[in-house]
């Protein structure tokens, strides 16, 4: 993440626009993933059920692009540490609610104290690091 971000960011300045910096990330991720998938054995019956996901894990697409447009817009104006600061963060507390509900086929688990305690310094962290 720490490498690709700042180069789809790159791109977008290059080619002066955020949206289309995902086509050829996108593009390449998409043969990339072709050729990993048929050098590692005949997936004929694993690419049929392509057609049988439901819609929601397929919105994951969406949002990477929602991602790529937003880093291309947001790291030229805030700054590579502030974006990468408050990414994780998101991440972090993200992770730690989608983990309480069990969301995604998580494993569900409990939000305890010390999580809380965690994810306050987490707060203080980007506190420190963004504002200081």
């Amino acid at each position: 993440m720490s490498i690709y971000i700042p180069m789809i960011s790159q791109t977008a300045r290059l080619m002066g626009s955020g949206p289309l910096a995902n086509v050829p990330f996108f593009f390449i991720a998409f043969v990339t993933s072709l050729v990993v998938a048929f050098a590692t054995g005949n997936r004929a019956a694993e690419f049929g059920k392509i057609f049988n996901l439901p819609l929601l894990p397929l919105t994951a697409g969406i949002m990477s692009a929602g991602m790529i447009i937003g880093t291309s817009f947001l790291i030229p104006r805030v700054g590579i540490g502030t974006f990468f600061v408050l990414a994780v963060s998101g991440q972090v507390i993200a992770g730690m609610i989608f983990g309480q509900l069990g969301l995604f086929g998580a494993p569900q688990t409990t939000i305890t104290l010390a999580k809380l305690a965690g994810v306050a310094f987490v707060i203080g962290g980007v506190w420190l690091t963004t504002f200081r």
